[in-house]
This record gives C-alpha cells, structure tokens and sequence, in this order.
C-alpha cells in the first residue's frame, strides 16, 4: 500500500502558561493514494491542528509527516504553492492574495478560458464578476471564489477543513458532487468535519476522539 501522507510517532501539547494539553502521543498514521479520509472529532481535539502539520503551518514536539516520501518542513507550505496540495480553509481571508477576481484565478494557476473552469465560474454564479475587486465581493460570493479556486486546482492531494460550516446548502451540494467525482479520478481527499451527515462522504474515517487513533474503512 502507498502513502499519500505517512505520519511518523508524532506528538503535539498545545501549551498555554501553567497549561499543558497532550493532543498527539506517538501518532502513527498512513493514508493510502487515492483514498477518501473523514477526520471526525470534538472540538479541541486536534482537527485542525493535525491539518496545519501536514500543510507545514505547525510544527510538532517530535515525529515526522512525508507526503508521498517527501518530509514535511514547517513555513510556508511549498506544496500549496507548487499545486501539490489545494487547501479549502476554514478561514476565506487566508486564501485571497490577489486585487481581482481573475487576478486571483490566475495566482492559482487557472484562467476563464479553461471550458471547465468557464463552467466552475458559471455554476458558481462568477462568471460575470471576473474583473470585479476581490474586496468588493459579498461574504457569498468570496465563498464561491474559494470554492471555485479549490475545484480548479490540479493537485493529487485535496485537504478540506469544515468548509461546510460556511457553506450555504447549495454550495455545500456542489462541493460534494466535485468531491465524489474528484475522488473516482483517483486523487487522495482528507475532509475535516463536525456534521455526522458528512462522515460517509468517503471511504475511511478518521476519529481523533478515540484513544487509539487509526484509519478506519467505511
């Protein structure tokens, strides 16, 4: 079996003052090319955090992550940058760097020429705001831009983290059909989520609430 993501006798505590909170202890995971991973858990539990060590936004106390055998260094996630990975953010305002809209798509690699990506905008409802500024956009239609900047990446690796607690019903739909048909082309999806209607989205789940914490088959 093929890691995408290795993780090696990884350990975390968030550390606050007085306070000490051991999140990871010797964590020990592998999730297979091409699999559809639910990470599930309580708030606190390390969602999140465990998303930002793999993209290298953190930084563990000990242990490694590689993905596809290439050791995860902690900065600026090259594997964004270079299209290895597409990133669907809790937090939008972390996602825009560009003034306009199609400024953006192109800092993504992505232009309106593209028939998909003509398609992604018209579903989207972007097609006719192409050259409007990215702050001039309604907190809607800056969810539509992420949506549409994270359906056009090329990258075999997709990371979501609870992007459905933004997302209207519809959009949330349009997400989960991209998933589904993302997923049947063979590309590796690990989906952050606190809905229990989400969970068998994919193929294995991932629960951080368990005191043994392994990957599961759905």
């Amino acid at each position: 079996m093929t890691c995408h993501i290795r993780v090696n006798n990884l350990a975390l505590t968030y550390r606050w003052k007085n306070f000490q909170k051991p999140i990871f202890l010797n964590l020990n995971l592998c999730i297979p090319s091409g699999a559809f991973v639910t990470l599930i858990g309580k708030n606190g539990c390390g969602k999140s955090s465990l998303v930002k060590l793999i993209l290298g936004l953190a930084e563990p106390q000990a242990g490694e992550i590689l993905i596809n055998e290439e050791l995860v260094l902690p900065g600026y996630p090259d594997a964004i940058r270079q299209h290895r990975i597409a990133y669907l953010s809790q937090q939008i305002e972390d996602l825009f760097f560009s003034e306009t809209l199609a400024e953006e798509l192109s800092y993504q690699g992505t232009t309106g020429a593209d028939a998909g990506i003509s398609d992604a905008l018209e579903t989207l409802g972007l097609a006719d705001l192409t050259d409007r500024s990215v702050e001039s956009l309604s907190g809607g239609e800056r969810q539509s831009l992420a949506l549409a900047q994270f359906m056009m990446s090329a990258a075999p690796l997709l990371i979501l983290d609870e992007p459905s607690s933004y997302l209207d019903q519809e959009k949330a739909a349009i997400l989960r059909n991209f998933l589904e048909q993302t997923h049947h082309s063979g590309k590796t999806i690990l989906h952050v989520t606190q809905f229990a209607s989400e969970v068998r989205w994919g193929t294995h789940v991932l629960d951080l609430d368990k005191s043994q914490i392994r990957l599961t088959s759905l």
